[in-house]
C-alpha cells in the first residue's frame, strides 16, 4: 500500500465516481462489496439459490415442451420447404448445444411432443409455478440486507404474489429468447425478404437478431433486481449491476461452452455418469449464474447504500 503508484490509484478511487454511481466514491462502491462477499458467503446462497431454480427446471421443459403437439402445425409454417420439424430442430439446436447434449436435447424434444398430452399440460404449468417462485423467492431473500436506510421488510404474502409475477415475467422472456434461437433464421430472412433498407443486409437482420437476445437478457436481470429487492428507492432499469451481470453471464456461459466442447468435457463425464451427465453440466450452469447474479446486485446494493448513507448525512450536516 505505499507503493506511490498505488497510493495515486487509492485517491484516485476516493475522489472519483462512474456513470450511474450517483456520485459514490468508486473506492466505496469496490470496500463495500468487498466487505459484503467476505461477511456472507456468496457461494453458499447461489449454491441455494441454483438448487431451488433447478428443481423448477425439469417442470418448467415438461411444460414449455407439452405445449409444442398444440402449436406443431403452426411450427411448420416457419421450416422451410422440403425440411422436416426434427431435421430442423436437430440444425437449430446444435447452434446453441452441440454434441450429445444437444442430441440429448432433441430425442427429449421429440418424445414428448408426438402427442397432445392435455393433463401433463395442466400439472407441469402448476408444478412449474410453484418451483420456479420458490426459486424466484430464494433469490429474493439473498437480496435481503440490514441497512434499514436503504432496505425494507416485505410480508411473506407479498414476497409471494411479486415472486410469481416475475416467474411469469421471466417464463415469457425465456420463451421469445427460444422462439428467437429456434426460429431465429426463418425470421430474418422473412425480414430480408419483405423489408428492404438501403445498406442493411441479411447479416444485419442477424446481427439484430442476437443483440434482440441480449436485451432480453439484460431485461430480464435488470427486472430481478429492480423488483426482487425490497429496496425504498428501486434500482434503475439501467443499472451498473445489471450491465455487469450481463456482461459476465454472455462471458461466462461463452467460456462455458467452450469448456465443454472444445475440450470435450462432456464426453468425459459421459463416461463417469452416463446420461446424468447433462444434469451436472446444467448444474453448474444455474450455479454459476445465480452467483454472477448476486455478484451484480451487491454493485447495486452497494451504490444504494452508499448514495442513501451519504444523503443522511448530508440532511444532518
Amino acid at each position: 500500500m505505499s507503493h506511490p503508484l498505488i497510493k495515486r490509484i487509492l485517491h484516485w478511487s476516493k475522489t472519483h465516481s462512474l456513470p450511474g454511481f450517483f456520485k459514490v466514491p468508486i473506492y466505496e462502491v469496490v470496500v463495500f462489496v468487498y466487505n459484503e462477499i467476505r461477511s456472507f458467503d456468496l457461494t453458499s446462497r447461489a449454491n441455494s439459490i441454483a438448487y431451488s431454480f433447478f428443481l423448477s427446471l425439469f417442470p418448467a421443459l415438461l411444460a414449455l415442451f407439452t405445449l409444442l403437439p398444440f402449436l406443431h402445425n403452426y411450427f411448420l409454417k416457419f421450416i422451410p420447404q422440403g425440411a422436416s420439424f426434427e431435421g430442423y430442430l436437430r440444425d437449430e439446436i446444435s447452434q446453441i448445444m452441440p454434441g450429445s447434449a444437444g442430441q440429448a436435447l432433441l430425442d427429449f424434444i421429440v418424445e414428448i411432443t408426438t402427442t397432445p398430452k392435455i393433463g401433463l399440460l395442466s400439472f407441469g404449468f402448476i408444478l412449474a409455478g410453484y418451483f420456479s417462485s420458490n426459486g424466484m423467492l430464494a433469490m429474493m431473500r439473498s437480496f435481503d440486507k440490514s441497512y434499514r436506510v436503504t432496505f425494507k421488510k416485505r410480508s411473506g404474502w407479498k414476497k409471494r404474489v411479486i415472486a410469481l409475477a416475475l416467474t411469469g415475467l421471466l417464463g415469457g422472456l425465456v420463451i421469445a429468447s427460444v422462439v428467437l434461437v429456434i426460429l431465429g433464421n426463418v425470421i430474418v430472412e422473412w425480414l430480408s425478404e419483405y423489408i428492404t433498407l438501403a445498406g442493411f443486409s441479411t447479416a444485419g437482420f442477424a446481427m439484430l437478431r442476437w443483440i434482440s437476445i441480449i436485451f432480453l437478457f439484460y431485461f430480464g436481470i435488470s427486472v430481478i433486481y429492480r423488483y426482487g429487492a425490497a429496496t425504498y428507492k428501486r434500482f434503475s432499469f439501467f443499472s451498473p449491476g445489471a450491465t455487469l451481470a450481463t456482461i459476465l453471464s454472455l462471458l461466462s456461459s461463452m467460456a462455458f461452452s467452450l469448456y465443454i466442447d472444445e475440450f470435450e468435457r462432456y464426453e468425459t463425464y459421459n463416461k463417469f455418469y452416463g446420461s446424468i451427465a447433462a444434469i451436472i453440466i446444467v448444474m453448474l450452469w444455474i450455479q454459476l449464474n445465480s452467483l454472477i447474479l448476486l455478484i451484480g446486485f451487491e454493485l447495486n446494493a452497494s451504490i444504494a447504500v452508499n448514495r442513501d448513507l451519504i444523503k443522511a448525512r448530508e440532511e444532518e450536516e
